[in-house]
């Protein structure tokens, strides 16, 4: 077994091993190499009997606490395996070998979204020193509350092409981003991606909440959201720039609230299961961090209550 950087001539084996550990096609992992594999720079790969058996992938990107730049930190992605090779030993190898690399260029975390496995995988990367510090909690909303006058209130669909739409989703998302204790800010092309492979699935949407009219429209949140017959999933929302009811602002909470009440208020017999901040550890784990230096590992270590992350879903 031999751990190196994965040059070019690695690329065909690094998709052959993503499409057998994921099952994405051809088109989606060559867009994702093309866009994120640095030569010699960010790909691990083990080597067992002359070809790549295992790997993964780290993407860089600011990390904020509450309004100031500590550091960067690198995005651990799409780390597997070949089924022929598992079992001994290698990704652990893998990580353990990444967390000195990145750690001698001077990264101050390492994070991930531990995604199928569950609570195993949390466990797993647990061995490693990964702690769960993003989370979010589960709401069902059944009824309104029925204290507030929706009229004039919409949620309208956008494409997350227009430019327009998306230059005030991604700025709500940077401020916020910015404002939390401890956060990876992703940069504006991975957060493009990794919005339109939300909205690739079936049934999946993406809106703007607010009120007024098509040209004067006061915007509360951006919203990520699935609809299944008369189920609606809020995955995701990022409060908007100007987010307020006649002068007085309204918190994430409020919001959420305000946008659950809309959408009850919409239909009959609709339940509505929402992701929102997190008030303890034992909600909802989205992901974790690894940190690589004293000031990461300082603040992690004294958080209160874990970080919501903003559009985590991935690639």
């Amino acid at each position: 077994m031999e751990i190196k950087l994965a040059d070019f001539s690695h690329k065909q084996e690094l998709l052959e091993l993503w499409r057998e550990a994921f099952g994405d096609g051809d088109d989606y992992i060559l867009s994702f190499l093309d866009a994120y594999f640095f030569p010699e720079y960010n790909a691990p790969v083990v080597i067992a009997d002359g070809k790549v058996a295992s790997a993964l992938y780290l993407i860089e990107f600011e990390l904020y606490a509450g309004m100031k730049v500590i550091g960067r930190c690198a995005y651990l992605f799409a780390a597997a395996t070949r089924e022929y090779y598992r079992g001994r030993g290698y990704m652990g190898a893998l990580i353990k070998y990444s967390a000195e690399l990145y750690k001698n260029r001077g990264i101050s975390a390492i994070f991930l979204f531990p995604q199928e496995g569950g609570l195993k995988l949390f466990d797993y990367y647990a061995r490693f020193g990964f702690k769960p510090v993003y989370g979010a909690k589960k709401i069902i909303y059944g009824e309104t509350r029925g204290n507030i006058d929706l009229t004039g209130f919409a949620l309208v669909n956008h494409e997350i092409n227009n430019t327009e739409v998306f230059d005030g989703l991604y700025r709500a998302y940077a401020d916020f981003t910015a404002r939390q204790s401890l956060s990876p800010m992703k940069d504006r092309l991975f957060y493009f991606r990794c919005a339109a492979s939300y909205l690739d699935e079936p049934d999946r949407y993406f809106g703007v909440f607010g009120r007024g009219t098509n040209n004067n429209v006061e915007k509360f949140c951006y919203v990520f959201y699935k609809k299944f017959e008369n189920n609606y999933y809020i995955d995701d929302i990022i409060i908007a720039e100007y987010n307020n009811i006649d002068g007085i602002a309204l918190d994430f909470k409020e919001t959420a609230e305000l946008l659950a009440d809309y959408i009850l208020a919409s239909g009959e017999d609709i339940t509505l299961e929402m992701n929102i901040l997190p008030e303890d550890f034992d909600d909802k784990k989205l992901a974790m961090i690894l940190a690589l230096d004293e000031k990461a590992e300082n603040i992690a270590g004294n958080l209160k209550s874990p970080v919501y992350l903003n559009m985590y879903m991935n690639l």
